[in-house]
């Protein structure tokens, strides 16, 4: 556990709830960042879990090892003796979850200043935010609602626990810029079609379970919470439901990730872990779904040496895609696999698309190809951190890290303060820009935070992967079952509210993307044949007007055909 510093944990320049961005000169974030902690340390937050099943009760274990992280100060009010059922993080009991959380809890020796009950399923007026929902249902209201019975993996209610987090923070931190909109009466939404209502799981037809293949290309933050949440609804250990048995029988999962765990960082953005956990991703958590009864193997290499060592072309199944980077992109793309589901996440916002090859909508690449070239991004980087183009370029390589000098440079050139140097080597070039993943950003109203010396506190949001995770998690197990999926994407921002935005994504029109190349065209053609404009996601009936254009857009690229 970390050692409280004058009532909070460390400096705000240490802390790792926070990520200070700008100049950070005395007065600025600086201070903004002291009280940021100071009001996260001094609050209490009241979890009251449901009287409910057991997949409800590990959602609520969920919504605590998130804000566990945040605020230091977390009490579990559950009657009896609090005994969990089988979950992700092993965890025997409510106090038992919070001993393991240990590593990555802050701590203070602050008074409370403030209580916040959150109450699941609770009916009396009690609590300030109320979470309800089940297994397709999300609900979050400022009044009473119920948790759904007879729930299979309550991942819908795994998502209101998460935006549950972002309604704590804005409670606490709303006047200091935390981006987010009040919950105010009840919002509903469902992860079947994401539209503003609920709906009845018994009204679900289901179709025969066919074997799933699907491989996690990257092991992330989002990597990791979409395949702890899949296990949760999957795994014969964790859950007893027949759906559970049946799709355990047919999953392969396959994780392909070169990097390795980081304690010092990764937890506060990981869900899924609990501290301390180091070695390599993919097999990390390999290990885990094989300790629950899955069949799974590792691959601890980067995308395009896993797709050229495989030993057949393309990937008949799911891929899973949540790399960030314009390179790791493109590698997805060429695996050619027959569908492909992405998770991006930018600070708060995040995006879950169904992706097929050449069918008129947007492919894996589509929407990576109109990035500037790596030199015009190395130039504008190059400003922004004052390092020359060159060394911006090889930073910008998979991999690549931060050396001294690199930090030193940035320091003499005034981007950043010397204070930081120690926590800037070794990390990505990114760290030096203002760009937030899995963070939300505070931006004070009437404070000026543009240009590179802008001065922004960035908080750890470990809600915005776990929410990524659980749409990830919700459309492979819709998939497996045969229940109607997204309609292409669906975007969010966490600190907000559900907005019931669907939409389909029309492939790149410039010619240029390799989803118009004529070669990729013809295997994709040979592996699954040609593809079905009917479809979007995994089986949505196209309107006349949207399967009339995908048809015209679907032509090879003359410049590219070979």
């Amino acid at each position: 556990m970390n050692d409280a510093v004058n009532g909070t944990v460390n400096g705000p320049a240490e802390d790792p709830r926070l990520r200070l961005l700008g100049s950070q000169a005395a007065g600025g974030p600086q201070s903004q960042a002291t009280e940021v902690l100071r009001r996260l340390d001094e609050t209490e937050v009241v979890v009251v879990p449901p009287d409910a099943d057991g997949a409800a009760r590990v959602a609520v274990a969920a919504f605590v090892t998130m804000i566990a992280r945040l605020v230091p100060n977390v009490v579990v009010d559950a009657e009896g003796d609090g005994d969990l059922p089988a979950n992700w993080w092993q965890a025997t009991s409510w106090a038992d979850l919070l001993d393991k959380l240990a590593p990555v809890r802050p701590c203070s020796d602050l008074p409370i200043a403030r209580r916040i009950t959150v109450g699941f399923g609770i009916v009396e007026p009690v609590c300030g935010v109320y979470v309800g929902g089940g297994d397709w249902n999300v609900v979050l209201a400022d009044r009473p609602v119920v948790v759904e019975v007879g729930n299979d993996h309550a991942l819908g209610l795994h998502a209101a626990a998460c935006l549950a987090v972002s309604q704590v923070l804005i409670e606490v931190l709303g006047d200091l810029g935390f981006p987010g909109v009040g919950v105010t009466g009840v919002v509903e939404t469902n992860l079947i079609d994401h539209g503003l209502h609920s709906v009845d799981k018994n009204d679900l037809a289901s179709a025969a379970i066919e074997v799933a293949r699907t491989a996690f290309l990257g092991v992330g933050s989002v990597g990791t919470s979409a395949i702890a949440l899949l296990a949760t609804a999957c795994s014969p250990v964790l859950s007893s439901s027949v759906a559970a048995a049946a799709m355990a029988a047919v999953m392969e999962v396959t994780a392909v990730d070169n990097d390795a765990f980081d304690p010092d960082r990764n937890p506060y953005r990981y869900p899924a872990l609990l501290g301390g956990e180091t070695g390599m991703k993919s097999s990390g958590m390999v290990e885990r779904l094989k300790e629950l009864g899955l069949v799974a193997e590792a691959h601890d290499v980067n995308v395009a040496n896993w797709n050229t060592a495989k030993a057949a072309p393309g990937w008949d199944g799911v891929l899973v895609s949540s790399v960030d980077t314009l390179s790791g992109r493109l590698d997805v793309a060429d695996v050619l696999g027959k569908m492909t589901l992405s998770a991006g996440v930018s600070g708060t916002e995040l995006h879950v698309q169904w992706e097929r090859f050449a069918d008129g909508f947007a492919c894996p690449f589509c929407d990576y190809v109109r990035a500037d070239p790596p030199l015009t991004q190395a130039g504008v980087y190059s400003q922004v951190t004052g390092i020359p183009v060159s060394r911006v370029l090889a930073l910008l390589q998979d991999g690549a890290v931060l050396e001294h000098s690199d930090v030193d440079t940035a320091i003499v050139a005034g981007r950043v303060p010397a204070h930081r140097r120690d926590a800037l080597v070794a990390a990505p070039i990114s760290d030096l820009i203002r760009q937030a993943y899995a963070e939300a950003e505070m931006r004070p109203q009437g404070v000026d935070t543009a240009g590179p010396g802008g001065d922004v506190v960035a908080v750890a949001s470990p809600q915005v992967s776990w929410f990524a995770g659980t749409l990830v998690a919700a459309e492979l197990v819709k998939h497996m079952l045969g229940l109607p999926t997204l309609n292409r994407r669906v975007d969010l921002d966490v600190a907000g509210l559900p907005a019931g935005v669907v939409r389909t994504v029309p492939s790149d029109n410039s010619g240029t993307c390799v989803c118009h190349s004529g070669v990729r065209r013809r295997w994709y053609r040979a592996l699954y044949g040609r593809p079905d404009v009917t479809t979007t996601g995994v089986g949505v009936q196209l309107s006349p007007v949207d399967a009339e254009s995908a048809s015209a857009s679907i032509r090879a690229s003359p410049i590219l055909e070979v």
